[in-house]
């Protein structure tokens, strides 16, 4: 069992990394996922001006309770974001201030996608008489699972387009599959058919 897991931890975690790599920096996904601005160097000036520290933002944001203000002047201040939601636009950023390392970034999602298939291997193993088939399709699900639960609702509450998050689906579903076709090889559950 030990063996199983080693290996279809280490085997799937290398499959879903090439992967995503793939679907990040090489293919051309349809619809425009990630637009571009009309001018970076004015939208880079802004942020720097109007960004104190790295973080996410909200625009607009729920106004803050300040010392001194009275209810009638919070409440005002919430009509007013309200509406400002309501008119537009909205931006939800994450903003990173320091260079980025893409070292250390590929280092991060190489680990992180060892845990996540770690985890995957875990489940797989707890199952009982899945064919071949089956096992894929279960690693598969729990692709289609982190999509549903961990990224869904970015179009939803924050507006991300639905190219984005198709392309968002591709690369985590097709990256669990590629990957559960790995996994299943080594990893057969309780009873294997």
């Amino acid at each position: 069992m030990i063996k199983q897991l080693e290996l279809g931890t280490i085997l799937g975690a290398i499959v879903l990394f090439v992967w995503s790599a793939l679907a990040w920096m090489i293919i051309p996904w349809p619809g425009e996922p990630l637009r571009h601005f009309t001018s970076e160097d004015a939208i880079v000036a802004a942020i720097k001006a109007n960004v104190p520290r790295s973080g996410n933002y909200l625009i607009p944001n729920e106004p803050q309770r300040l010392p001194g203000m009275t209810e009638e002047q919070y409440q005002k201040a919430m009509k007013d974001a309200e509406d400002r939601m309501n008119n537009g636009p909205m931006v939800f950023a994450a903003v990173r201030l320091e260079p980025v390392s893409m070292a250390k970034a590929m280092v991060l999602g190489f680990l992180t996608n060892v845990i996540a298939v770690f985890l995957a291997c875990v489940l797989l193993l707890q199952t009982d008489r899945l064919s071949y088939r089956g096992r894929v399709l279960f690693v598969a699900g729990l692709g289609l699972l982190v999509f549903l639960a961990g990224h869904l609702d970015e179009w939803n509450w924050w507006g991300f387009s639905t190219a984005y998050m198709m392309m968002q689906l591709g690369a985590l579903v097709i990256g669990w599959i590629l990957s559960g076709l790995v996994i299943a090889k080594f990893v057969r559950g309780k009873t294997a058919v």
